[in-house]
């Protein structure tokens, strides 16, 4: 992907970036979507213009140990991120504190055992590990090679781990797809006490059978989004919009696409999910390196920007990062 030709909107504003990976040549997504060291991540963001002061990892598989028991070999990652951590928190630099919040992975299927996984991740990171992510999006064309059971989330074991989770106050934050989300309704009804991230706007799928559907989809899509916004426990992430799964024509492509004609296509996702949820309750993220395959990083904020210059500036900054140090307790 080309350096950004666009000059940063709004450069002094203030952005948490709630959703990012890391990963070395040696990790398997790097063939699709290159390297992306923190250094990677920091020159994205100095060739962006805009003003991070923080973000929020979460978790790819990366880093994991490659010896001891099986279930904890997931806390590697923690461990290894917990170490970038320490150094932005020092060094802040062009993005801010890098992962002072992070999200890991834990196998909820485990139920009751999977909570001393849970307590070594927060011994890796006592400040900054603030829960866990699941797949939960089934969908037999667009997920299959993930494996992930139908209705996963509605299992008996699957809830057992989601108990260790609430004793310990910890956020679960969950990948879905739209044909699917009453299931994370139903486990929002099931743990009210538990804070429930989606990722990626609930994913409204724009590819396989669903490709030429968008109007379809996106009515679809809107009805469960309110459906779950009903839910006073969950909060959705603004991102992903870059990915392949929903299909708008940017993954990898050729042009780069001009933030004005992003804004253009997200509007209607962005503006259906915040009337749901509140401006209170939802939070912009990048999704990089997945969604450099579609545009630069300055890209993908302009055009948030430019989304949410509708709303007052108060709701800007609960947007961009009042509410992500909200719910995730970040220490800036």
């Amino acid at each position: 992907m080309p350096k950004d030709i666009e000059c940063a909107v709004a450069p002094d504003f203030p952005i948490i970036d709630v959703h990012h990976h890391l990963w070395d040549e040696s990790f398997g997504l790097a063939e699709n979507f290159g390297r992306f060291l923190p250094q990677d991540f920091v020159s994205e963001v100095e060739e962006s213009g805009h003003r991070l002061i923080g973000s929020v990892y979460g978790d790819c598989g990366f880093a994991f140990r490659d010896n001891g028991p099986e279930e904890f070999r997931c806390v590697g990652e923690t461990e290894y991120v917990e170490q970038v951590a320490e150094h932005f928190s020092r060094n802040r630099g062009a993005a801010g504190k890098v992962a002072c919040g992070i999200i890991a992975r834990a196998n909820l299927m485990m139920g009751d055992a999977v909570g001393p996984v849970l307590d070594a991740h927060r011994e890796a990171s006592p400040k900054r590990f603030k829960g866990i992510r699941e797949l939960l999006a089934y969908d037999p064309e667009v997920f299959r090679a993930l494996n992930i059971p139908q209705h996963k989330s509605r299992l008996p074991a699957f809830r057992s781990g989601v108990l260790q989770l609430a004793r310990r106050g910890l956020i679960l934050e969950v990948l879905g797809v739209h044909p699917m989300l009453d299931d994370i309704v139903d486990l929002a009804h099931a743990f009210p006490e538990v804070s429930i991230v989606l990722n990626h706007f609930g994913y409204p799928i724009g590819i396989g059978r669903f490709h030429g559907q968008r109007a379809a989809v996106f009515d679809d899509w809107r009805s469960k989004i309110s459906a779950l916004a009903r839910c006073e426990n969950i909060t959705i992430k603004l991102s992903g919009v870059g990915a392949e799964v929903p299909g708008f024509g940017w993954f990898g492509g050729g042009a780069p696409a001009r933030s004005v004609d992003v804004a253009t296509v997200i509007e209607p996702y962005v503006t259906a999910a915040i009337d749901a949820f509140s401006p209170a309750r939802c939070m912009f993220a990048s999704n990089f390196p997945v969604d450099k395959a579609s545009f630069s990083y300055g890209t993908l904020w302009n055009a948030f920007k430019r989304v949410a210059a509708r709303y007052s500036l108060e709701e800007q900054h609960m947007l961009f990062h009042a509410n992500a140090t909200r719910i995730y307790r970040l220490e800036l």
